[in-house]
């Protein structure tokens, strides 16, 4: 018996009660290990790939420190990035001199560099928590 595969179960059940089943065979057929189908896992199943057996206050407190760490990085990043162009900016209008002006923005650069180097191995360290490896 071949059915269409947008064929509802109700309409299934009905067919093979036409075909003369009774429901207790019906229950059978439902209740055998050979009449469902297995379902394949998509590889993209974004809970099974974070899945790492990890209870749900120790999930929150990693993405509350995730959350942390991105937000202190990023804020003293962006901190002197402002810096550095409001130096660069007062260096054009002639309040710093070409070398004050020039320092002050390789410092501020630098210390940019220095905050992601720094920030870079805890963030590793974040994602192996929350990516299950493969």
């Amino acid at each position: 018996m071949s059915t269409p595969p947008t064929m509802s179960l109700t309409a299934k059940i009905d067919l093979l009660r036409k075909k003369g089943l009774s429901d207790d065979e019906i229950d059978q057929l439902l209740a055998s290990p050979t009449s469902s189908e297995p379902v394949k896992a998509s590889p993209f199943n974004m809970a099974e790939m974070v899945n790492n057996g990890s209870s749900i206050e120790e999930w929150n407190k990693q993405v509350d420190e995730t959350e942390k760490l991105y937000i202190n990085s990023n804020a003293w990043s962006v901190l002197f990035i402002g810096i550095a162009m409001i130096v660069g900016i007062l260096g054009t209008k002639d309040y710093f001199g070409p070398a004050i002006t020039m320092s002050g923005i390789i410092l501020c650069i630098v210390a940019v560099f220095i905050i992601e180097v720094i920030s870079a191995p805890k963030y590793r360290e974040k994602i192996k928590f929350f990516v299950k490896k493969r």
